[in-house]
């Protein structure tokens, strides 16, 4: 018998392909995130909480927290919400309706999904407060660790390399073209 060695071959996506119907699964995972993130921006803009009435409240975690540096943290971020709250409010309101819009569209898909991904780390460490304290009885860590996972779970399936803007985007960008999603042509697949 003779030994042969196989070499792994990569293909490119075809419009039939497996890999595309994946791409395209991605896409609509990303556009029900997108729509999922513009309803979370539309309690944003509501009159509560743009004016900063809420934020006192939705900020206010420090209290029931004692351990030094996180208890420092969220009171770093009440202040800062609370000294201009209407400013917070609205930055906050911005920030995710053009996350929701960048998913929905697939426009600047990887600067979205990483932004969203820190962002809501960023709610996740302030608003909610690490969901602490940790007590028997919890069911959850908060929402907002899904949505980090969910973000980078879509950067990591090529969510933005179809039903997207980032295919007409990315060549006009040169070489800032790494802030959209590849084209389908451009992922390699293994076969």
């Amino acid at each position: 018998m003779s030994s042969r060695t196989v070499t792994p071959t990569t293909t490119t996506t075809t419009a039939s392909s497996p890999a595309l119907r994946g791409l395209h699964g991605a896409a609509v995972v990303r556009i029900g995130f997108g729509v999922l993130w513009a309803v979370d921006a539309t309690f944003k803009w509501l009159p509560g909480f743009i004016h900063g009435q809420t934020l006192g409240d939705e900020l206010g975690k420090a209290a029931e927290v004692q351990t030094p540096v996180i208890h420092q943290w969220l009171s770093m971020w009440h202040s800062i919400g609370t000294s201009s709250p209407t400013a917070f409010a609205v930055g906050t309101a911005v920030v995710e309706t053009l996350i929701a819009l960048g998913l929905i569209f697939g426009a600047f898909s990887n600067l979205v999904f990483v932004g969203s991904a820190i962002f809501s780390f960023g709610i996740w460490s302030s608003a909610e407060g690490f969901h602490l304290p940790w007590k028997s009885g919890m069911t959850d860590l908060g929402p907002s660790v899904g949505y980090i996972f969910a973000s980078l779970a879509l950067a990591y399936a090529f969510a933005g390399a179809t039903w997207s803007v980032d295919g007409k985007l990315r060549p006009k960008l040169g070489k800032y073209g790494w802030l959209s999603s590849r084209s389908p042509e451009e992922i390699p697949t293994a076969i």
